[in-house]
């Protein structure tokens, strides 16, 4: 075998741990082949480790690969190169520099990686010209490359660790920077800056610091035009307009954008923008923000003198706008427009909300407003109950197709209201509407034109229907057709009774681009007393954003009625699946829907129950709806779903958290949509003056191998919930903080406006003994200390703390009991994964551990098997015991030790694989340490490189130089012994 073809399967062998780059497909096989042998060594499965969620994630995306055995191997420790490698893919590099490291041929497979990573700057040489592809990446090593890659200012903050005293001088900056940024924490006081860092600490804290990254805003503060004039240029982060006179075209935004304050009344243009986050209005005047054909999903405003006017253009859709201030909301274009307006109970009294257009649905939260609508249509007004003093105006060339006041409301204007629902006395009408319903026990509206009304339902029987006594003949409303995607509601001018569905033909077509094609209707139903046709949903993932049109008109020989009755809805909704923190289905929970954000009260638009593999679906337009859960057995939950108008959105998933056990206390926390990380912290007593603390890194608490607490659920995607459990009870205090992992965003997305809660759940019982929400307000701050809870027996007191700080608080219990497999687990992060023979002489040891590091002596160190790497077929072949083994031996075992026996005269290098085993009170860890062997003439020319570094750095050495030139000399020497006494020559000079 060729020497490039032995190195290149060496390399292999090295990197496989993380997914290699494109176009190594078949080494990446060969690796997963060689590593088959060593799976039973290893936790392969992923499955119930506490980062399994988001190494599912980055295997779906393609990040990183699992060996042949199908796991993660999430424990298995990481080289530099594969470092380089995991970043470059998941962070979308590909810019190279040149690179020259003595170590990096042109032909392995990291090759590519190391040049993006030095081009990027993230990851540098040793100072030597090394770059140690191989070599492990120790904790402070990826605090460094994190402090590069997200260009971090050095803090002091290392300080803070007991163990970082003597860490070198180039990591503490960076190790203080990432735990100030919350990107990596220490256990208890310690940060264990030399351990290895596994694959799925790596994982984590990689897409941890891609989140915060993501956050980032890009910002426009300058008058002009910006995004291509061609194409499309997406945004991962957030961005910010801060000048008016902004047109930003052709871009979407994966994060939020404000329109800041800025802007003042100036303007500002969104040409072809698609925000998947939030929009959040500071600025614009009357002019106004034009928004043009855009989808933008959520849209928050709050100009603080109400004089912005917002207007839709061409095929906008805007699926939520809530107004914090005054505004004037217009559609002057084809596309769908407003869907869902709310008018936030933070606008102050007094305001005006001015629209004009086709809007789906308007909710009215706030009290004493002026609401004027001035031409178009609202399908349907809500006031709400705490919206008493509305004055809605519907102007003359206005339509609203039903009204609820749930608050007393002056409604003015001659504009048709068709339909009206008073729940609230002291409400008054200047037009009466076409159909008027006055609640139970609820005083009829007064109404200044006297005009026909026509009374039905609870009103008729409340005396109050008929508008004061002033009887009327009903005023002809067009019989129509109410279609949703599964139903159709016929509504007759003149009540009609005794339908069946044998009296009605029902036709249907869906429409895609002009296109209409018939439909037949599935599962057809008709209910009488609602005259309410029900069939199949039509399918979501066959139709999405396609119009139904459904037809119904009289059956052949029917009476009973005799108009042409035609609706349409456009075919929309979202789906998701519910499960438990176990990642197990959830069947049989329902969720009741209700339109926009944090609405858990109002009209339930949608109901849905979970299927056996939790899956739900909702049939709605698009718009922002939050759900609540209920099955018995679980907590009451809420799930926030986004259906967007054109895409089907199928991810809206949920966690289901259980009631705990009788002698289990749970903690739940919950927050909104900013910041999109809070994380849950809880210290307590493990006995003995032992304490604990769970947290994302280290989920699961253990008191002498008894579980006693852990953070049974972890999330990073707004909302919660993230829950701990105390398993076990101990006598002691137990303390609860809320970390914004995060970091705080722009403008109010800060901790402190997250509307965090938390909920504290003691045995069976359904409902919290105790429960805490964040108080609100300016400051920055990204810890929250909630509580304190001490147990005494079966006594629980909480003690209030609600402390906002920087800084973690302090434990009461500074200090976890080591458990053997945590001793073993310690030790085992000494070893290395790979160590070679270069700068040895012969019978010297092999280094096995990190420099400065040795295995505990009370640890039992066994070298149980010495195996040579066969490069022919992939595959470890067993040489057998080192002291049985005939023909060239190059390591054998002396002890605890790996001795250098021999030097390699083969053109070939050797690789070992070496079992070691740590034993320690009758528990064993196992790990495989690879030895590598170079040939002789390679072990020659690096330490001839060595000398000639050094020659160069420190000038002249006669010694030295002479012993160089020897070796140059004895470099291409036939005879071994030349190149052997060089060669040693040369060691004993360099050390």
């Amino acid at each position: 075998m060729k020497k490039g073809l032995v190195q290149k399967t060496i390399a292999v062998l090295l990197g496989a741990a993380i997914a290699l780059p494109t176009g190594t497909g078949a080494l990446a096989a060969g690796a997963s082949t060689a590593h088959a042998g060593a799976a039973t060594k290893h936790a392969a499965s992923v499955n119930g480790h506490w980062a399994q969620q988001v190494m599912q994630e980055w295997k779906d995306k393609g990040y990183i690969n699992g060996y042949a055995d199908g796991g993660l191997h999430p424990n298995d420790r990481v080289t530099r190169a594969q470092l380089a490698a995991l970043i470059n893919r998941s962070s979308g590099f590909t810019a190279a520099s040149e690179i020259s490291f003595k170590d990096v041929s042109g032909k392995a497979w990291y090759a590519g990686d190391v040049a993006k990573a030095a081009a990027a700057g993230y990851m540098k040489g040793d100072g030597n010209g090394s770059f140690r592809p191989t070599g492990e990446v120790t904790r402070q090593e990826l605090a460094v490359v994190l402090a590069l890659l997200l260009k971090l200012e050095p803090d002091a903050n290392a300080a803070a660790f007991s163990d970082t005293v003597g860490s070198p001088a180039w990591s503490k900056g960076a190790i203080g920077a990432v735990t100030k940024a919350g990107l990596m924490q220490g256990s208890g006081a310690r940060f264990n800056p030399a351990a290895a860092a596994t694959r799925a600490e790596v994982v984590t804290v990689l897409d941890r610091a891609a989140k915060q990254a993501a956050e980032s805003a890009v910002t426009y503060d300058k008058a002009g035009t910006y995004g291509p004039e061609k194409g499309t240029e997406t945004l991962k982060g957030s961005v910010n307009v801060t000048q008016s006179g902004v047109t930003l075209r052709n871009t979407v935004i994966e994060g939020d954008l404000l329109l800041g304050k800025q802007i003042a009344n100036g303007d500002v243009t969104l040409e072809n923008v698609t925000v998947k986050g939030t929009t959040k209005i500071e600025g614009g005047g009357p002019n106004s923000i034009h928004i043009v054909d855009s989808v933008l999903v959520t849209v928050l405003v709050d100009k603080r003198d109400g004089s912005v006017r917002i207007v839709t253009e061409g095929s906008s859709s805007v699926s939520q706008i809530t107004l914090q201030s005054g505004a004037f909301l217009q559609e002057a274009g084809t596309g769908s427009g407003f869907g869902n307006v709310r008018l936030s109970e933070l606008i102050p009294a007094g305001s005006t909300v001015r629209m004009a257009g086709q809007f789906e649905s308007l909710e009215v939260s706030a009290a004493s407003l002026n609401v004027n609508l001035s031409s178009g249509s609202i399908g349907e007004v809500t006031v709400g109950e705490g919206a008493a003093g509305t004055n809605l105006n519907v102007s003359a060339a206005a339509r609203i197709a039903r009204l609820i006041l749930n608050a007393a409301a002056n409604v003015t204007g001659t504009g048709a209201i068709e339909r009206a629902q008073v729940n609230a006395s002291g409400t008054s009408f200047q037009t009466r509407p076409q159909q008027l319903n006055v609640g139970a026990g609820v005083s009829a509206p007064s109404v200044a034109a006297s005009g026909p009304a026509s009374t039905g339902g609870p009103a008729s029987t409340s005396g109050g229907s008929n508008g004061g006594g002033n009887a009327a003949a009903p005023v002809p409303v067009t019989d129509r057709l109410e279609v949703a995607n599964g139903s159709a509601v016929l509504q007759f001018v003149n009540p009609v009774s005794g339908l069946t569905l044998a009296d009605l033909n029902v036709t249907a077509t869906v429409t895609e681009s002009a296109y209409a094609m018939p439909y037949t209707l599935e599962s057809l139903n008709f209910d009488a007393a609602s005259n309410k046709l029900t069939f199949a949903p039509i399918s979501l993932d066959e139709h999405y954003g396609e119009t139904l049109q459904v037809k119904v008109t009289p059956a052949a020989g029917t009476t009973k009625f005799s108009a042409s009755l035609s609706g349409s809805a456009l075919i929309e909704g979202f789906s998701g699946i519910v499960t438990d923190v176990d990642n197990r289905p959830v069947a049989d929970m329902r969720i009741d829907f209700r339109r926009g954000m944090g609405n858990v009260d109002g009209a339930v638009a949608a109901s849905v129950s979970t299927d056996a593999n939790g899956r739900y679906t909702v049939y709605a337009p698009a718009g922002i709806y939050t759900g609540v859960t209920s099955k018995a057995g679980f907590i009451s939950g809420t799930v926030v779903a986004v259906g967007v108008s054109d895409t089907y959105n199928r991810s809206e998933n949920h966690t289901a958290i259980k009631i705990p056990a009788g002698d289990e206390i749970r903690i739940v926390l919950t927050w909104g949509e900013r910041p999109r990380d809070e994380d849950s912290h809880l210290l307590g007593p493990a006995g003995d003056g032992y304490g604990f603390h769970t947290w994302f890194g280290e989920k699961q608490a253990y008191d002498e191998g008894e579980l006693i607490a852990d953070l049974d659920h972890d999330d990073t995607s707004s909302f919660g919930p993230e829950t701990t459990t105390i398993r076990k009870k101990m006598d002691g205090t137990y303390q609860f903080y809320v970390h914004n992992y995060s970091g705080n965003g722009a403008g109010d997305q800060t901790l402190r406006n997250s509307g965090a809660k938390v909920d504290v759940y003691v045995g069976s019982q359904a409902l919290p003994v105790k429960s805490y929400t964040i108080p609100a307000g300016t400051g920055s701050e990204i810890y929250w200390y909630v509580f304190d809870m001490t147990l005494n027996g079966s006594d629980i007191a909480f003690t209030d703390r609600n402390e906002f700080a920087d800084r973690a608080p302090t434990a009461l219990y500074g200090q976890t009991r080591p458990s053997t497999e945590g001793i073993l687990n310690e030790e085992a992060y000494k070893l290395l994964s790979v160590t070679d023979v270069t700068y040895r002489k012969r019978n010297e040891n092999v280094p096995l551990t990190l420099e400065g590091t040795t295995i505990r002596e009370d640890v039992d160190f066994n070298i149980k098997q010495i195996r040579e790497v066969g490069v022919t077929d992939d595959v470890y072949t067993v040489v057998g015991d080192v002291y049985t083994v005939t023909g060239n031996v190059y390591i054998g075992k002396q002890g605890r030790n790996i001795v250098f026996t021999n030097y390699n005269l083969g053109t070939e290098t050797v690789v070992y694989k070496v079992s070691v085993e740590l034993s320690l009170n009758g528990r064993t860890l196992e790990r495989d340490i690879e030895v590598v062997v170079p040939e002789l003439h390679d072990l020659l020319e690096q330490i001839m490189s060595r000398a000639a570094a050094k020659l160069e750095e420190q000038g002249a050495d006669p010694q030295l130089q002479s012993a160089y030139d020897r070796a140059a000399a004895a470099l291409n020497a036939e005879e071994p012994e030349a190149k052997i006494a060089a060669y040693e020559s040369l060691v004993d000079l360099l050390r």
